[in-house]
């Protein structure tokens, strides 16, 4: 069972559900993500494949579905300045925010401190909307380093790709937590190990909501059972004993 898990985690991390082309409409740069056709028996899969590791989201994998959340978390997170809408029966039609994604500055050796609060700072901020499908407060479930876009000139971060979503039925406070250990999970398994404790602390410290912070550091144990699988996909298969050392550092310091 562990080696179909195992399998099926690196297939669930590797596959592409949109297609993905740049457009310039009305003079706007626009991101059009075209889902693929026959992706639903996909989708399907990751599903299962999280509920088995303990991963608190779904995807959507009813093409509507998915359009309208998309839609609605861009314009309720940036609507003021930046479009989004569907694009036909598959399709969103999203404009491009200035700037470079953290996991580009990560890979560039480029990565600071400084983009990392920012990403806090955008985190917190997103987490104050109240969103009608949660009645309550929103959360992202997948921002990863690559969903993180910083504009230099205003060290403004912004949020993009809302493919999946948390389970409702979780409190507003285990999603938010989960939010700040999904991209604590990218930092982990990328960046060098003397980079890892600054890094993390000036993501939290721009988020600065302690009574989170808290129930993240409750996360901040390496996994035993199922659940070590996922972790494996979103650390880079970092080294069991790295990870427990790094996570432990963390922990004492929060």
């Amino acid at each position: 069972m562990s080696r179909l898990l195992t399998a099926a985690g690196t297939l669930v991390d590797r596959i592409k559900i949109n297609a993905l082309s740049r457009e310039i409409r009305d003079g706007r740069p626009m991101w059009i993500k075209r889902r693929r056709a026959l992706v639903g028996p996909i989708l399907a899969c990751a599903n299962r494949f999280f509920r088995a590791v303990g991963n608190p989201v779904q995807a959507l994998a009813e093409p509507a579905a998915w359009q309208r959340w998309e839609v609605e978390c861009f314009l309720a997170l940036h609507g003021a300045r930046f479009h989004a809408q569907p694009d036909g029966p598959r399709s969103v039609a999203a404009e491009e925010v200035p700037g470079v994604n953290l996991s580009q500055h990560l890979n560039a050796g480029t990565l600071t401190a400084a983009q990392l609060a920012a990403a806090g700072r955008e985190l917190r901020r997103a987490h104050e909307w109240n969103c009608a499908d949660f009645a309550g407060p929103w959360s992202h479930g997948d921002p990863h380093l690559g969903n993180f876009v910083h504009e230099a000139a205003t060290d403004r971060a912004r949020l993009i790709d809302f493919e999946v979503r948390h389970h409702v039925a979780l409190s507003a406070d285990e999603r938010h937590a989960d939010d700040l250990l999904v991209l604590l999970q990218d930092l982990l398994g990328r960046i060098a190990p003397a980079q890892w404790l600054p890094s993390a602390h000036a993501f939290l410290a721009g988020y600065d909501r302690a009574g989170i912070v808290a129930r993240l550091r409750e996360k901040l144990i390496a996994p035993r059972s199922a659940d070590r699988l996922w972790w494996a996909v979103r650390t880079t298969y970092l080294a069991p004993a790295e990870l427990a050392h790094r996570l432990a550092a963390l922990r004492a310091t929060l």
